[in-house]
């Protein structure tokens, strides 16, 4: 699953990322740009995050709320099927950046630090508006999950589903269709590198 990550963005990762998605940087004066700089931080379900979609990039919160929960990953494999997520995964798909993300191991909770051969990489997830507590709408996402492959599995046994650079306009398309983006989605995850975090950060859960 995913249910922690680590984001730090440069003003240049901005950019690259507006490439990525094939937006227009005119579109976005430089202070509005660098309000998505983005010191190394950790991110958490119910944590305001950036991602970035076919509307461009913002800032929303991690999980869908389902009662006092929030339902912070998304199956690949029913992603179509339930309904809970059918309506986002038709037309709001989005990505996540991030620089590495977290896993648990076991009983013990030995805890690993997993990155890609990037130094930045883009989680597949689904977006969707929510009314809060105040009635104002908010807008929340959820993280795409894959069967893991490989030394993963030996970590857990699900993991976030990260996009190939060369399918992300075609996800981020609201008109692909739903066989399109299942393609893309059962495509095997990019490579892994898995670390064993050290000593003095195994003694930290959080």
């Amino acid at each position: 699953m995913c249910g922690r990550f680590q984001l730090e963005l440069t003003m240049e990762d901005i950019k690259n990322l507006l490439d990525v998605i094939g937006e227009v940087k005119e579109r976005y004066q430089e202070d509005r740009l660098s309000s998505f700089v983005q010191e190394k931080q950790d991110f958490y379900p119910g944590s305001l995050s950036l991602t970035a979609g076919h509307d461009g990039l913002q800032k929303n919160l991690w999980g869908f709320p389902l009662g006092k929960k929030l339902v912070f990953n998304a199956r690949q494999e029913t992603l179509f099927e339930k309904p809970f997520f059918r309506q986002a995964a038709l037309k709001e798909r989005c990505l996540v950046p991030a620089s590495l993300f977290y896993e648990w191991q076991g009983k013990e909770k030995i805890k690993h630090l997993i990155r890609t051969e990037d130094s930045l990489f883009f989680m597949g997830a689904v977006k969707e508006k929510f009314p809060d507590s105040s009635g104002s709408i908010t807008e929340h996402f959820s993280i795409i999950t894959t069967a893991s492959e490989g030394e993963m599995k030996k970590i857990h046994d699900r993991t976030p589903f990260i996009l190939d650079k060369n399918d992300i306009r075609r996800f981020l398309d609201p008109k692909a269709s739903p066989e399109e983006i299942k393609e893309i989605l059962n495509k095997r995850n990019l490579n892994l590198l898995i670390e064993r975090a050290s000593k003095e950060e195994q003694l930290s859960f959080f």
